[in-house]
């Protein structure tokens, strides 16, 4: 028991689910964001959380106002729970109905695949013969699917759907338990 006291916070260990849960909610309670992920928690003792978290918002949006809504929630952070979060700003398209359409699809699509699988920072890029459609894909650590195995399904998935598309994906790891 002494050992792994000591031990813990050197090697890293899961952030409680509490302060996980504590985290999210409250940034989605912030004006504008449209949702969070890639949340990572590192905690170095009393007074010592540091934290990082993608947040995303409408990429029509001005960038200062969509920064002052960042800046505003790390502020909020240090000064309320004494966390020093870094906050990345991800855009999300939601002027194109064609984002959205694609959007809804590789969010089922995932869904089908393997429960738990979720799809964030999601891009178009259109070109002469084809779109490529990038986006990551959060794997469960529990899960007992390959990597692999995700990427090859929902590449099957999007190209019945939209056969001039090609998927880049990037798998995601779920360091904080959410």
């Amino acid at each position: 028991g002494l050992v792994r006291e000591t031990v813990d916070p050197l090697l890293g260990r899961a952030p409680e689910p509490e302060t996980v849960s504590m985290i999210l909610r409250r940034v989605q309670e912030y004006p504008g964001v449209l949702g969070t992920h890639d949340l990572m928690i590192h905690d170095y003792g009393p007074g010592r959380q540091f934290a990082s978290i993608h947040v995303e918002m409408a990429a029509e949006v001005s960038i200062l106002e969509s920064h002052d809504v960042i800046d505003n929630i790390e502020r909020d952070f240090l000064h309320r729970d004494g966390i020093h979060l870094i906050a990345h700003l991800d855009p999300v398209v939601t002027s194109d109905p064609h984002v959205a359409e694609v959007r809804d699809f590789l969010s089922k699509a995932a869904a089908e695949l393997y429960e738990g699988l979720t799809v964030h920072d999601l891009r178009l890029v259109p070109g002469a013969t084809h779109t490529n459609v990038i986006f990551d894909c959060v794997v469960p650590s529990d899960a007992n699917i390959s990597h692999a195995e995700v990427c090859a399904g929902l590449r099957k998935k999007v190209a019945e759907q939209f056969p001039d598309h090609f998927c880049v994906i990037t798998i995601d790891e779920n360091y904080a338990g959410q």
